[in-house]
């Protein structure tokens, strides 16, 4: 959530401007026998990018309970020809080709369409091996299995059956299968433990959202939840807006329209983005939709502020979320998804050590598609897909499931891995309970750098944009969250310093609003441009070998306020150069200090507020203390009071202890 700113037959390789012949009702034969049946005999098949590809292998009362539809659209999906046409499109090696073995590059063929493929693929790739298995090459080519409408017991379990493309987006087909998934999903056939789907619930509901109607040409209706019968549920958008001109900021719901929208609209004075939104709603046969900038009041600034600390609700109800991911801006849309002829190649194997196989360019690429996707690099959208209990992600290449169960694919692969299972919890965050106490540190510490590198129209929103999603973790911890700083974990989490090559500046804050200084949140990218934050990255000491310091804790101040308190300490003896490697007076390096931003005070003035220290004793003073390099407070000089400008590391011999345990308080 942001706000307004000011193929060829199924037999034959298909090849230049081919169009490709598309399955009709056969996929959803398919679709029903794969997807119904991932609760039975589940293994895994390979992995990628530290993602598990899990077969989910269909039981004989499913196969006997599609194979009449099978047999009714086998022309659909089966050659003409028959499959000697196959094998002579084949070179010999390939026609019985073992999956397992090492093919080497030097006996690919140019007369052979498979060859040709693999050759195409590796070259885009620049592969340099000699040799590849195709079992472990699913970065250039995808293999399934073949689903014949008779007994497929000779079918290796090894390899899970899919199908050989991308279907189009927006066609009936698609939309069946997206249904089967929402069905499989809403029945507990996931393999989730537990439900995905929320009860219904008014009282959870948002305080605004769109009634889209019965049809595809009733008019639109911004609705009170005070006005919604019990029982109803609602779709949730997540997308990206972009940067909007004045006049296309006149979709958005405003303080002079709001009463009009409220006795009905239609449906094009809405960008494609919504519009698409709008008709995925439909499809799922849900009545209402909330999108931010039609559901908040963009230019009342309460509303907007009550609002925006409501999407741990909005979203973590939502019946499930749309994921606008392909859209570059809301005028965009999603439904339009073009067909590539890279991914709608594909030949046919019938004789391979496995079984009858496709071999495709299609690949199921989750981490490509999905987290390296523009949507995902907004800093809204992290806590909007974390708080989200289902997620229909629509990419630039195919549709993705995302639940607790896992994640499904468009062509019928099912994929899951520890990161994505913490992601698509249901019950976000659940699973941080079940993890080590060093895993729970990685994870908040992991999730708070992927965040802080993404981008934000407006840097004073870097607060707000993580605040729903640092509250559930905290809840689920059973501690109190300042800023991203954890409590229970509060050295860990202070421990944090600008990423390398990164230079960092304050944030601008309205008065009283400006985090302290000892927050992340507190500063972004010094380089962004068109006050656009896009590298202000962070990271972490990762040292797990470390006594803390137990004098460091949060103390309520005047207004609420909390600050953090810790022994503050002199340095002596020492050199810090420009880069912040500290040198003692022989010029050894002895510690180094990661300045947040540049340093705007005399280097001799830098004191530290002690950490925690290296567990390992030693005698000559070189034991390593973690600090939080501070200086006095411009604000409170002369009072004790300090602001932190860095963290990093220093000798023990080097800092001035005075046989004093008093603190000072770090604002």
């Amino acid at each position: 959530m942001e706000r307004l700113s000011s193929s060829a037959k199924d037999s034959i390789y298909e090849r230049g401007d081919a169009k490709a012949n598309r399955p009709s009702h056969t996929i959803m034969g398919l679709a029903l026998l794969v997807l119904v049946s991932t609760n039975s005999d589940m293994q895994i098949s390979s992995t990628n990018e530290n993602y598990l590809f899990v077969s989910g292998l269909p039981t004989a009362a499913l196969v006997r309970s599609t194979k009449g539809l099978l047999m009714a659209t086998k022309s659909s999906y089966t050659s003409d020809s028959g499959e000697d046409h196959d094998s002579s499109e084949l070179c010999n090696l390939c026609r019985n080709i073992d999956l397992e073995k090492p093919l080497s590059l030097h006996d690919l063929k140019d007369d052979c369409v498979l060859c040709q493929i693999l050759s195409k693929r590796l070259e885009e790739a620049r592969n340099k091996e000699p040799e590849i298995r195709l079992l472990k090459a699913r970065q250039y080519v995808r293999i399934c299995a073949v689903l014949e409408p008779q007994d497929d017991s000779r079918r290796s379990k090894s390899i899970p059956p899919g199908l050989p493309g991308f279907l189009q987006s927006g066609s009936p087909l698609h939309f069946e299968l997206i249904k089967e998934w929402v069905r499989l999903c809403n029945e507990g056939k996931c393999s989730q433990r537990g439900a995905c789907c929320p009860e219904p619930d008014r009282d959870l509901m948002p305080t605004r959202v769109i009634d889209v109607g019965n049809g595809p040409t009733a008019p639109l209706i911004l609705t009170n939840k005070d006005k919604i019968g019990r029982g109803e549920r609602y779709v949730a958008l997540s997308h990206c807006w972009g940067k909007p001109t004045e006049e296309e900021k006149g979709w958005s719901t405003t303080c002079e329209n709001k009463e009009r929208r409220a006795q009905g609209f239609p449906d094009t004075e809405l960008p494609q983005t919504f519009q698409d939104a709008i008709r995925v709603t439909r499809e799922l046969s849900q009545r209402y939709l909330w999108i931010d900038s039609l559901c908040i009041i963009q230019d009342d600034p309460g509303d907007w502020d009550t609002e925006s600390k409501k999407m741990k609700a909005v979203f973590k109800n939502a019946y499930c979320t749309i994921a606008a991911t392909s859209a570059e801006d809301s005028t965009k849309g999603f439904l339009n998804r073009p067909l590539k002829e890279e991914d709608s190649q594909y030949v046919t194997v019938p004789k391979s050590s496995h079984g009858k196989v496709y071999v495709c360019t299609s690949i199921d690429d989750f981490p490509g598609d999905v987290e390296e996707g523009l949507l995902n690099k907004r800093a809204w959208v992290l806590q909007e897909r974390a708080l989200s209990r289902r997620t229909i992600h629509f990419t630039k290449r195919q549709t993705y499931w995302e639940c607790g169960g896992g994640v499904r694919c468009e062509t019928l692969t099912y994929m899951r891995n520890a990161k994505l299972s913490f992601l698509s919890d249901p019950e976000f965050p659940r699973s941080i309970i079940r993890r080590s106490l060093p895993a729970r540190i990685k994870l908040f510490q992991s999730l708070f750098t992927d965040y802080s590198n993404l981008d934000i129209t407006y840097p004073t929103d870097r607060p707000v944009a993580i605040d729903s999603l640092a509250t559930v973790l905290a809840e689920a911890l059973h501690t109190n969250v300042r800023y991203g700083i954890f409590e229970c974990f509060l050295h860990q989490s202070l421990l944090w310093q600008r990423a390398q090559n990164i230079s960092l500046r304050q944030i601008s804050y309205p008065a009283g609003k400006a985090p302290p200084s000892w927050s992340w949140m507190a500063y972004c990218n010094a380089n962004s441009e068109n006050n656009e934050t896009d590298d202000g990255q962070i990271q972490y000491l990762q040292d797990r070998h470390v006594e803390w310091d137990s004098s460091v804790q949060f103390v309520k101040a005047e207004a609420n306020n909390y600050v953090l308190e810790a022994r503050v300490r002199w340095l002596q003896d020492f050199k810090i150069k420009p880069e912040g490697v500290i040198h003692d007076q022989k010029d050894n390096e002895v510690g180094h200090l990661w300045f947040d931003s540049q340093p705007g005070k005399a280097l001799s003035e830098v004191r530290c507020a002690i950490m925690g220290r290296e567990k390992t004793r030693t005698k000559d003073g070189k034991r390593k203390y973690y600090v939080l390099f501070v200086t006095e407070s411009a604000t409170h000089p002369g009072r004790g009071k300090f602001g932190r400008v860095g963290m990093g590391w220093i000798q023990q011999r080097f800092i001035l202890f005075d046989d004093q345990d008093d603190t000072a308080q770090i604002l």
